[in-house]
């Protein structure tokens, strides 16, 4: 069968799961109480983002990546195939109170819609779709999980991704992505989901962000010093 067919075949399907709704779950628990269990067997640790994780098996961590490829992720993980290419990121952001509080009071639709929009941006180079979404909200934050295609006008090639996205009350946003072919999503989906059971974050307070945290507490520290130098000017003779 014609490869473009297929790819023809995948996308509308797609389209057509584009308006499925959200499935909402109010746990009384933590985001981590069943990753608890792989505290110790997680192979992968982040001590600068506190968190832990139990990667694919056989999956390959990609070192040295330039921003410009690695989009400034933590860490970035691979199936090593060339010919059925899979990759595994993982990112952090901070975030603000406003941010959570928006979480909080809106629906989990208004919810997953914002995340859509944001992943949707138009571009010249491919077209992004977000046709599915799970939120779940706990004692420790909420936990989006979307589904998504995008199609590349270069090629006329689709790959198919999934988004798990952990807005913590205290501040911190991790974000885990998978990219892969439509050939083999529902191998990588498997392995993606069970390594994704296992990502513990350890750290309860805010992660900064370096440098820039340490930067605003030496203009502050040097801004404090500055001030009681001029409301005291007879001290410093």
């Amino acid at each position: 069968m014609d490869k473009f067919y297929l790819i023809g075949v995948v996308t509308i399907v797609l389209i057509s799961l584009s308006t499925s709704s959200a499935y909402a779950i109010n746990h009384n628990t933590s985001i981590f109480s069943d990753a608890q269990r792989y505290a110790d067997s997680n192979t992968y640790k982040n001590a600068n983002y506190s968190f832990s994780i139990q990667p694919p098996l056989n999956w390959v961590e990609l070192n040295n990546l330039p921003s410009s490829v690695s989009n400034h992720a933590i860490a970035i993980f691979s199936n090593n195939d060339k010919s059925q290419l899979a990759t595994f990121a993982i990112y952090h952001r901070t975030i603000g109170q406003n941010v959570l509080d928006a979480i909080k009071a809106h629906s989990d639709n208004d919810v997953l819609a914002t995340i859509a929009q944001e992943m949707t941006v138009p571009s010249i180079d491919s077209k992004t779709i977000v046709y599915n979404g799970i939120v779940d909200r706990y004692n420790d934050g909420t936990r989006v999980a979307v589904s998504s295609a995008t199609q590349y006008t270069a090629d006329n090639s689709t790959s198919l991704s999934e988004n798990i996205i952990y807005f913590l009350n205290n501040g911190n946003q991790y974000t885990i992505d998978l990219t892969s072919n439509s050939n083999t999503i529902d191998k990588n989906s498997q392995l993606f989901e069970e390594s994704v059971n296992t990502f513990l974050v350890s750290q309860t307070n805010l992660v900064p962000e370096f440098p820039f945290t340490l930067i605003i507490l030496i203009i502050a520290m040097f801004s404090i010093i500055f001030i009681s130098r001029i409301k005291n000017p007879t001290q410093n003779h």
